[in-house]
């Protein structure tokens, strides 16, 4: 009734190399795409507690734009929480906390500015539904913000890199 399966044509997908060479594929992944997937985990947990004061404060009260700087100011400090201490984990010593902490708040300014513009163009003219208008900002955001911060306020220390102990050649 059933064809029978031979166990040869099923043998090479189920073996145990297979799984130990896509399980180290996995494990070495390439810096770039697991900092990506870093910075995307932690924007999501952020974009959660944003999108749950919003959507809460509109409920009640109705003014977008309000509530979305109120939400937004909100995730910003759960997202330096999470950026720190997760994506950007690498050598800071170059800069204070207090400095990484205000670079940060400017950028985040940076990205309140543009999530408040996004929602009075998209709400109150091209007439979009709320949360339509916040998600919109969100994906605007989460690209600037990124390629900012990864650039200026979490950026490596380009001179600890320099040896101590090399000199300088003289013609």
């Amino acid at each position: 009734m059933f064809p029978k399966i031979l166990r040869s044509a099923c043998q090479p997908a189920l073996s145990i190399p297979s799984f130990e060479i896509s399980r180290k594929k996995a494990v070495e992944m390439h810096p770039k795409v697991r900092h990506a997937l870093l910075y995307t985990g932690v924007n999501l947990s952020s974009t959660v507690v944003d999108f749950t004061i919003f959507l809460g404060l509109t409920h009640v009260f109705g003014m977008p734009i309000l509530q979305s700087a109120i939400a937004y100011c909100v995730a910003m400090v759960v997202n330096y929480a999470l950026t720190r201490n997760f994506v950007f984990a690498h050598d800071m010593s170059h800069k204070s906390e207090h400095r990484v902490f205000i670079e940060f708040v400017a950028t985040s300014f940076l990205g309140l500015l543009l999530t408040t513009g996004v929602i009075w163009l998209t709400v109150h003219k091209m007439n979009l539904p709320p949360i339509e208008g916040k998600t919109i900002s969100l994906l605007i955001c989460f690209a600037s913000l990124y390629y900012i911060r990864s650039r200026i306020v979490f950026s490596k220390n380009t001179n600890a890199n320099v040896s101590a102990d090399a000199e300088p050649v003289q013609n």
